[in-house]
């Protein structure tokens, strides 16, 4: 039985989810979460889906250890797998993929760029979701090998962000005339100010808005909010734990004073 004291598990392949958990701090401030980034093996966009699945279930066998109530999946190219994991997990998973899909069609929108990691886009699942619901919403996706390593660096003034950014996007507008952007990893909102500074013109979404919508539901609808006021943020990672401390301030995060350097087991 679940309770709602348990934290909520947020989980990717690095500091991208970190996004999520701002979100979920805006929406539902009084709940703990407990975040678990591998960064020794980010970025998961080049891998196979058989190499994602396994390490993506070692981090769900981590929260359960640590009694989750939820788990937020906070990394498209993970999500594109949610189906597959669930038969796994005791615990709700909550893709950010639907989530950002779903909220393509409520909005009505007809047509929108996609820029994801490589993986993310051959499997062509925001496609499918959106179409099975309006077929006449038309997706521009292209695929970044690069842009996902390269934030999780934590350098984020370096040139190679804006170049990438700029090849990509040049080649969704080369296609059509977009006026929404999609940045369906979790790590590009880390960015957004330079996708506004390469490209002012497009209005950008943020799936970790519509991810965060989607818990505060869940949990809503299963009473298992947590009514304390401010909740506790614990950071974990495979691999080193400072860029997740300057994220953290960056995106104005409430916690943690530190990162917990756990190894994926």
């Amino acid at each position: 039985m679940y309770q709602n004291a348990y934290p909520i598990g947020v989980l990717d392949s690095g500091i991208g989810g970190l996004t999520v958990v701002r979100q979920l701090q805006r929406l539902l401030p009084g709940e703990d979460i407990l975040y678990y980034g591998d960064s020794a093996n980010c970025p998961y966009g080049n891998r196979s889906e058989d190499e994602i699945f396994a390490l993506t279930l070692k981090m769900l066998r981590f929260l359960e250890s640590r009694q989750v109530k939820c788990v937020a999946i906070a990394c498209n190219t993970i999500s594109t797998l949610t189906d597959r994991l669930r038969p796994h997990c005791p615990f709700p998973l909550i893709s950010i993929v639907e989530s950002s899909a779903d909220y393509i069609v409520r909005e009505k929108l007809k047509r929108v760029g996609l820029i994801a990691t490589e993986f993310t886009v051959k499997t062509d699942v925001y496609n499918q979701r959106v179409h099975a619901q309006d077929p006449d919403c038309e997706i521009i996706s292209k695929g970044s090998p690069n842009l996902a390593a390269l934030i999780d660096r934590g350098d984020f003034n370096q040139s190679a962000i804006n170049e990438e950014i700029t090849e990509c996007v040049d080649v969704i507008l080369a296609k059509a005339p977009v006026e929404h952007l999609l940045l369906a990893c979790t790590h590009f909102p880390i960015v957004s100010e330079n996708f506004r500074a390469c490209f002012p013109q497009l209005a950008l979404i943020d799936p970790a808005e519509q991810q965060a919508e989607s818990v505060k539901n869940l949990l809503v609808y299963r009473q298992l909010s947590n009514p304390q006021i401010r909740g506790k943020l614990t950071v974990c990672t495979s691999g080193e734990t400072e860029v997740y401390e300057a994220v953290s301030k960056r995106l104005g995060l409430y916690g943690p004073a530190s990162c917990e350097a756990v190894p994926l087991e």
